[in-house]
């Protein structure tokens, strides 16, 4: 799901504070933000300015905003197909350091275009990623820059890789989260018991574990189980800051090749330049779409 490329994402951004510390050249996504926040600031209301021959705006562009799209496909095989069961915008503005975590609830019922009307996880199935941003723009007016999709499989791989991650789990979802392990646990001939949790509190979860507290949803709401699939993101967003550059660095290449992406790698490095240029005053807020109770 979703997280999981979330995840390598942001095990690029941790990647690139201690390159940066052992070269103090500016490369080429400092110099083309340096350039853009100059103009802005220096320029004022002139109508022009003479750039480098090869300069080109920052993936923020003139707003200084960029939007992901970060994409779960539920599919039971290792395959990008299926229906899009996590839909999440990850919105990030240069100028103010915010990044918006906007989760599209995925049976919300919408007019996809040339497809008619169905739940808008059944956009991607038609028609991939790029049906599914032209109906988020036709319906909500969201203009995406660029995507990553990932398959569910991915993530138990990736948690159990970063060493786990760490999640209150209450008593109720304890319950939820053991029965939709112990189906796992069948489906790949392991002991019905393994990895069953048997008590509730601050957890560290493994990959399974992770997988299925992310799944839970017959507990309680769809809101609610957004609202987890945030809290999983946030998780492994913190487990990654914990480790060091060669760890990063070998999970990026292990899993790089299972995301599907039009994002470039020249693309992705200085989009990381501008979130680095916050540091720690990143100001990271989560919504959904709809609204509960709207």
């Amino acid at each position: 799901m979703i997280r999981r490329l979330f995840a390598l994402l942001l095990a690029l951004l941790l990647c690139f504070p201690m390159a940066l510390a052992e070269d103090a050249a500016l490369t080429d996504a400092e110099i083309t933000q340096l350039l853009w926040e100059m103009y802005q600031t220096e320029n004022g209301d002139a109508d022009y300015m003479v750039l480098p021959e090869e300069y080109e705006l920052p993936p923020e562009g003139k707003t200084g905003i960029y939007n992901l799209l970060l994409l779960g496909i539920d599919n039971p095989t290792d395959q990008l197909t299926g229906r899009s069961d996590t839909m999440l915008l990850a919105s990030f503005n240069a100028r103010t350091g915010q990044l918006r975590l906007v989760s599209f609830m995925r049976d919300t019922y919408v007019s996809i275009p040339r497809r008619g009307h169905n739940k808008l996880n059944a956009a991607y199935s038609f028609g991939g990623a790029e049906l599914l941003t032209e109906t988020l723009g036709a319906c909500f007016g969201v203009y995406v820059d660029g995507y990553v999709a990932v398959n569910y499989s991915l993530m138990a791989q990736l948690v159990d890789e970063i060493g786990g991650v760490e999640l209150d789990v209450s008593a109720d979802e304890m319950k939820k989260l053991n029965g939709i392990l112990e189906y796992y646990n069948y489906l790949r001939n392991a002991p019905r018991n393994e990895g069953i949790l048997a008590e509730p509190g601050h957890r560290t979860l493994n990959g399974l574990q992770t997988m299925s507290y992310a799944r839970i949803r017959k507990l309680d709401s769809d809101f609610v189980r957004v609202e987890r699939q945030q809290k999983v993101i946030m998780a492994i967003y913190r487990r990654l800051c914990t480790l060091d550059t060669l760890t990063l660095t070998g999970v990026i290449t292990r899993y790089i090749g299972q995301v599907g992406t039009n994002v470039t790698l020249a693309r992705a490095a200085s989009l990381v330049a501008s979130i680095l240029a916050h540091g720690d005053a990143v100001d990271i807020e989560t919504l959904r779409v709809p609204v509960d109770h709207a």
